[in-house]
């Protein structure tokens, strides 16, 4: 019993959890939309973090860190 009820309240926490994030993407999206915002979109901060040549380049060996990471585990199973 007490079992059932801990697996109904683990899993009301993790939707929360879920909907809460979405509801905070919807949110700062309507907010970056407002013509007179002064909070930056995401494709206006994606623009200036790859601005530079060495940003570029360190982003690229980042997610080929992970990927590779999670790619040879699989892989190799």
């Amino acid at each position: 019993m007490i079992l059932d009820l801990d697996h109904e309240v683990t899993r009301a926490i993790t939707i929360g959890g879920y909907l809460f994030f979405v509801l905070f993407g919807v949110v700062f999206w309507l907010i970056t939309r407002r013509k007179d915002s002064k909070v930056a979109s995401v494709g206006q901060m994606i623009e200036r973090i790859m601005h530079r040549r060495t940003t570029r380049i360190a982003i690229m060996i980042a997610w080929w860190w992970v990927g590779f990471h999670f790619l040879v585990n699989v892989v190799h199973r």
